[in-house]
């Protein structure tokens, strides 16, 4: 077993390690979402063996989005949050399960719990076109509507719900 200060600690092995990990195990994307077992811990610690002793390091640095605090998963589970920080969801789901034997895709035995993880960038632009929205509204002269601005108000609406779209597309790719 180990602890967050051991990851800390040994930040680059801990990377690397899972990296390799998730290679070799999650190849597609289904499997990234499969019960967790104990076959996996035993896994992961002969990889992360085998990093320290080969003393491997990755030759990139994994990307990290930073989640927004209300996110299902980063608000419930304290534990997870704290790796999720540091990890993709993916390598701090792994972390946590292995840590705490608490994986946050299966809670209980007989369920399980699939969100879309929610990204400050794209809270960030939610907000940001809920402002600009509220910004065209006050604009208009609604006391003395014209023509004109029905026509602006349905082409920003239209604008705007493309965009919404778009986003909640790209969301669910990932």
């Amino acid at each position: 077993m180990f602890t967050y200060s051991n990851v800390l600690e040994n930040l680059r092995a801990f990377e690397c390690a899972l990296v390799r990990f998730v290679d070799a195990t999650f190849n597609n994307q289904q499997s990234r979402y499969s019960r967790l077992c104990s076959s996996d811990r035993v896994f992961f610690f002969s990889v992360l063996l085998e990093v320290y002793q080969t003393d491997a390091r990755l030759t990139f640095s994994p990307s990290v989005s930073t989640v927004w605090f209300g996110d299902y998963y980063f608000s419930k589970y304290s534990g997870y949050a704290k790796y999720r920080e540091l990890f993709s969801l993916t390598h701090s789901r792994l972390l946590w399960w292995l840590e705490s034997d608490e994986d946050i895709f299966y809670p209980t035995l007989h369920s399980s719990e699939f969100y879309t993880e929610i990204t400050q960038a794209e809270m960030d632009n939610r907000l940001a076109a809920r402002s600009t929205w509220n910004d065209v509204l006050a604009s208009f002269d609604m006391e003395n509507p014209g023509q004109e601005d029905f026509r602006l108000l349905r082409d920003f609406s239209h604008s705007l719900t493309s965009l919404l779209d778009y986003v909640e597309d790209q969301l669910n790719e990932e």
